[in-house]
């Protein structure tokens, strides 16, 4: 009998033990650079709209997030006015998913900032992890959305 593979969690802070969160996040600007390359306003499919919808929400779950773990030394980053995502148009979300990952990124230097000093903590996979583990699931989270984004594009 095969042993049961490990909880993503498990996997996530042994992962932690050998990287730092800076270097994660250096790994995140490349990562954003090759989503954004996408961005391209002509060549998607027709279910382009509803996977933007989905990516562009699940980085606002995120921002939320670490903001609730941040409380007070987030309050001068302000939350982005947004329209509902259901109103927006296939040029409105194109924008908003770049615009949405610069608000991720802030909200993450931030998280990563206030780690240094003091203990931070954001809800991920059902628990509250430390940035160290919560760097490498957002990692995880934004690779997998930019793959299904990706996926809608059918031309270069």
């Amino acid at each position: 009998m095969t042993a049961p593979d490990p909880h993503p969690l498990d996997r996530l802070r042994e992962e932690a033990q050998t990287t730092t969160p800076q270097a994660v996040r250096l790994s995140l600007e490349t990562l954003s650079a090759g989503h954004f390359a996408l961005l391209a306003p002509q060549g998607w499919a027709a279910g382009a709209e509803e996977i933007l919808r989905g990516a562009i929400g699940m980085e606002r779950k995120a921002q939320m997030e670490m903001r609730i773990g941040l409380g007070a030394d987030i309050d001068d980053l302000p939350i982005r006015k947004t329209r509902a995502l259901a109103e927006m148009t296939l040029d409105d979300l194109l924008a908003e998913y770049r615009e949405g990952r610069a608000m991720t990124l802030r909200v993450l230097d931030r998280l990563l900032e206030v780690a240094g000093r003091r203990d931070v903590r954001a809800w991920t996979l059902g628990e509250e992890v430390p940035p160290a583990v919560y760097i490498l699931s957002l990692r995880d989270r934004l690779e997998r959305l930019g793959r299904l984004v990706g996926e809608q594009r059918v031309s270069p």
